[in-house]
């Protein structure tokens, strides 16, 4: 598994990720501490902090 990215979502943000070549939002493996939705645009992938109360880390890899 190769990390895309790594941070800290402050809450009610939105974390970011390029898509690269043929990436598809199935090849993605979020960890988080918190709750979260994950969508897909046409040229990037979203991560939203969908807590009520705090701020999240969330690190997002791709699937082996």
């Amino acid at each position: 598994m190769a990390i895309l990215k790594e941070a800290v979502i402050p809450l009610n943000r939105m974390l970011f990720i390029n898509k690269d070549g043929n990436l598809k939002i199935d090849d993605l493996v979020v960890e988080t501490e918190g709750q979260y939705q994950l969508l897909e645009r046409p040229d990037c992938f979203v991560v939203k902090n969908d807590d009520c109360c705090r701020s999240i880390k969330v690190v997002v890899k791709t699937r082996d």
